[in-house]
């Protein structure tokens, strides 16, 4: 059990209190930590009822319009360029996103030369999590593949069955194997959402491709960045389905972006004191800049998601 807790909410009031162990005794502060001028952490009301065949209904509500404004702002892009009858740019253009498009097509193909598959007799147990999990979630007949990478996201790929997931080593390396449900469900929730396909549409992730066409991938994820974190966080809604509750999910994407040995050290009131500085003056501008040309959610803005969505975890679950 991990030497940290998260706020809760206690069952005989509203008020919210942050449990936190001091010197072998426990502290109690007010919710004041969680509810300041200016900021407060968003939690639901009523969290919501995790049932398998709801994955679909879990997609992040912001997903679909951003990628229509992204979208949008493409064409308006490719329109301006007709209009400017600059057609070199326009050829070369079309040019490169054909080139990261079959690029893109091909990393699954590329993925199942290069790792080892996970199979009933290779790496057995996280065989039966992938297993279960597809079962759950009603998932097409997916591939995972064992990869030496330093990469700390479980990668999905494809048009059609048989999909694609790339398991990094550091992940197997860092996680245990509950933990490891989130990771696999993210990947699995992206291929229910049909993010893969849409990945792939619009020329592949950047993972999945060379160093030459990754530059043209990073301009373009400046315009599809809130598209991509609206997706990440659908994933992690189905990581947080996938572990069956909101605490496994919590402690495992803290291992992931802080560190395996590192995590007994984090305490939750500290989080939200760091969430809270952010959020205020020149700082507040600054993180607002810095998540608008990421396509992936930092840690903080990352679990203020998920306790939004998912509620507070029970601090005896951690």
């Amino acid at each position: 059990m991990l030497d940290y807790q998260f706020p809760t909410l206690d069952s005989k009031s509203k008020d919210f209190t942050i449990t936190m162990p001091l010197a072998g005794k426990n502290k109690t502060a007010h919710a004041d930590s969680i509810n300041r001028s200016g900021w407060r952490l968003r939690l639901p009301d009523q969290p919501p009822v995790l049932e398998d065949s709801r994955l679909l209904e879990y997609r992040h509500p912001s997903e679909r319009w951003l990628l229509v404004l992204a979208l949008a702002l493409i064409a308006m892009l490719v329109i301006g360029g007709l209009l400017r009858r600059d057609k070199d740019i326009l050829f070369a253009g079309v040019a490169i996103y054909l080139s990261m498009l079959v690029t893109s097509i091909q990393a699954k193909t590329y993925y199942r030369l290069q790792g080892a598959e996970v199979t009933p007799t290779q790496f057995p147990a996280i065989y039966k999590i992938v297993e279960e999990l597809r079962q759950r979630f009603r998932a097409p007949v997916t591939r995972v593949f064992v990869l030496r990478k330093v990469r700390f996201q479980a990668d999905a790929f494809g048009l059609a069955p048989p999909y694609a997931i790339v398991l990094p080593h550091v992940l197997i390396d860092s996680l245990d194997l509950d933990e490891l449900r989130y990771v696999l469900g993210q990947a699995l929730g992206h291929i229910c959402f049909g993010h893969t396909r849409i990945a792939v549409l619009m020329g592949g992730e950047e993972a999945s491709l060379p160093a030459i066409l990754s530059w043209v991938a990073w301009v373009r994820d400046l315009i599809f960045a809130g598209y991509w974190r609206a997706e990440l966080l659908s994933g992690d809604r189905a990581g947080i389905l996938a572990c069956e509750g909101v605490a496994k999910a919590i402690r495992a994407q803290l291992k992931i972006s802080v560190g395996t040995d590192q995590v007994a050290g984090i305490r939750g009131e500290d989080l939200i004191e760091q969430a809270f500085k952010v959020s205020h003056g020149l700082t507040r501008l600054q993180a607002i800049l810095i998540r608008w040309r990421s396509p992936t959610p930092p840690l903080i803005p990352r679990l203020e998601a998920m306790v939004e969505w998912a509620g507070l975890p029970p601090s005896t679950q951690l």
